[in-house]
């Protein structure tokens, strides 16, 4: 009999034998599935990190012009009617209009003429947002005012395609301000 039991235990621990291994290597795995998902959401919150970053960096260029423009209502609004006028009083920029090549000089003190002040904001603008080129300044940098006589400044950022959280797959983002002067 007691061969017998020696026998059972010999065969019980015979498939015991890897079980432990078995269990390790399951709970490596779910260790592992584990943190692959908190990497992948580090990276993205990351992704969202910079991205709030350069839209806040957007809104405050965008934000110093329309301070520069109220500075200077004399010359944006016309005051007949309390709007501003067609051009903004040489505020306008359409995209695809060039700034005003400006040096330091011309920007410390601001410059009195519109379109000095609007090549100084481009300036300021590319050394706020480094990764600004000058084909995208030129592009996609806009000012413009609407017929209700609210002013809107965009200011356009370069991304990889498609990773503008907005939804689109350009190859930048844009931010625009709307207010009145």
């Amino acid at each position: 009999m007691r061969k017998m039991v020696l026998l059972r235990n010999v065969r019980h621990r015979v498939r015991q034998q890897g079980a432990g291994l078995i269990e390790v290597l399951v709970a490596v795995l779910v260790v592992t599935v584990g943190l692959l998902g908190a990497a992948g959401m580090h990276l993205r919150s990351v992704e969202y990190t910079l991205d709030t970053e350069r839209r806040q960096m957007a809104a405050m260029v965008a934000a110093e012009l329309l301070e520069t423009m109220r500075s200077d209502s004399n010359t944006v609004l016309d005051w007949a009617t309390g709007l501003p006028k067609s051009d903004l009083g040489g505020y306008q920029k359409d995209a695809s209009d060039e700034l005003t090549t400006v040096t330091e000089d011309d920007c410390r003190p601001l410059a009195t003429s519109p379109a000095k002040r609007l090549g100084c904001w481009g300036e300021r603008a590319k050394k706020l947002m480094p990764e600004v080129s000058d084909d995208l300044l030129t592009d996609h940098f806009v000012v413009h005012a609407a017929a209700t006589g609210v002013v809107s400044v965009t200011v356009a950022w370069p991304v990889k395609a498609g990773q503008c959280l907005d939804g689109t797959e350009n190859e930048f983002c844009t931010y625009t301000l709307q207010s009145r002067i």
